[in-house]
């Protein structure tokens, strides 16, 4: 038996700092020492810059510095993701481009080398070859879009699979066309059963895992463990031990790959891992992150703010060879003024594309949560559009994104 554990961690640009902190403490922190003290553990982390400018920003260098450690002895596996944590499905490319290569840059900061090859200032590390899009909300574009970025693999919800059944379940596809990207599928059932799982033994667990094949896949928010669930750094930890101690081992995606027999498909099913069998089978992809008025207004202040980022003046400069945080724009060094403001004015698009002011818009109950709304998460998006085009008072979009903005914060007080 051969698992490969993929953990997405992330808190959304707009997250309270005191809930970060508690977050932090209740499974960030004893998460990566529980990964240092296993030796015989690998796995894959999934870290976009959202989290990791927050980690910067409160004083966490140390954590990062732990992260760094163990990528370097090869422990964890990095992917690339949305810098912002945005359903790249809903972005155009080139605002999803934009996402992808901004996150490459923040794992070089953070993870790699602050100097190229002849010593000159560059961000530099070693080759991301796994993706994760946030929420796995994929499709045949944003398939094809992390083709052409040079990624090996891109993980996905079963349901993306043509024609599979949530017991049918097999871990690695060749994909469709001329495409080269391994589709990688996460074993839902499997992955769902840890997520909400509270039993307090994990008999059960344990199981599924081992009569559901040789190899598995699986993946899931790594707030899990602490936070989303108090006891489940225990759980982790006994899981890890029981399956070791029945022969099983967990491994990296990328070291597990080439040991899975691909089959090929077609073509993939738009969706997300939120998405049951029964949403599919309806056409809705996404049940927490569409579906009522102030969701739909929300997409559609997103899409206005993608288009008016060409045009912010400086759109075309290159600011990728610095070798600073661009994230932290105020405090950067050697930086004009000209460039200061874009980089504030894309910053503040960016940010408002994360997932969770839809999520948070839901007004669905899930396990731990009767009704999924938060105003304050939605309200902070706003003010990251309020912000963008008072900075920019000849704009013709201005009038059209603060009537949307006031329609938007009407609805949130209904």
């Amino acid at each position: 038996m051969k698992i490969a554990l993929v953990l997405h961690l992330y808190q959304p640009p707009t997250q309270d700092e005191a809930m970060f902190r508690k977050i932090f403490s209740q499974c960030y922190r004893p998460l990566i020492k529980l990964i240092k003290s296993k030796r015989n553990l690998s796995l894959t982390l999934n870290i976009p810059l959202s989290l990791l400018e927050q980690m910067d920003k409160y004083g966490y260098g140390d954590w990062i510095s732990d992260v760094k450690d163990l990528y370097a002895a090869e422990r964890i596996e990095l992917t690339g993701t949305a810098a912002y944590h945005s359903l790249l499905t809903k972005l155009s490319i080139e605002s999803a481009e934009k996402q992808i290569v901004l996150n490459e840059y923040a794992l070089g900061y953070y993870f790699g080398s602050r100097t190229g090859f002849e010593g000159e200032a560059a961000v530099m590390t070693k080759n991301i070859g796994g993706f994760f899009a946030p929420e796995c909300a994929i499709n045949s574009e944003v398939v094809s879009l992390v083709n052409e970025l040079g990624y090996e693999w891109i993980l996905v919800d079963q349901t993306a699979i043509p024609n599979l059944s949530y017991e049918g379940y097999e871990p690695v596809y060749n994909t469709y066309g001329d495409l080269g990207v391994k589709i990688v599928s996460r074993n839902k059932r499997l992955s769902d059963m840890l997520s909400f799982y509270r039993g307090s033994s994990i008999d059960r667990l344990l199981d599924a895992i081992f009569t559901s094949g040789d190899t598995q896949v699986i993946a899931l928010d790594g707030e899990t463990f602490g936070h989303h669930n108090t006891s489940g750094l225990d759980m982790l930890e006994d899981l890890i031990d029981a399956v070791s101690a029945k022969g099983g081992s967990f491994s990296t995606v990328c070291h597990l790959l080439p040991e899975m027999k691909a089959r090929n498909i077609e073509h993939v099913l738009e969706s997300t891992w939120g998405a049951s069998y029964e949403d599919m089978s309806t056409g809705d992809a996404y049940p927490y992150w569409s579906g009522n008025d102030l969701q739909e207004n929300l997409g559609s202040l997103e899409k206005i703010l993608g288009a008016f980022q060409h045009s912010i003046n400086g759109n075309g400069e290159n600011h990728d060879s610095v070798a600073q945080p661009l994230w932290f724009y105020e405090s950067m060094s050697d930086t004009s003024e000209e460039t200061k403001q874009y980089l504030q004015r894309l910053f503040w698009i960016m940010k408002f594309e994360h997932s969770d002011k839809y999520w948070w818009s839901s007004k669905k109950a899930i396990l731990g949560n009767p009704v999924l709304f938060h105003r304050g998460m939605v309200e902070k998006s706003l003010a990251y559009a309020r912000d963008l085009v008072n900075s920019t008072p000849d704009s013709k979009e201005k009038d059209k994104i603060l009537a949307l903005v006031q329609d938007i914060s009407s609805m949130l007080e209904s």
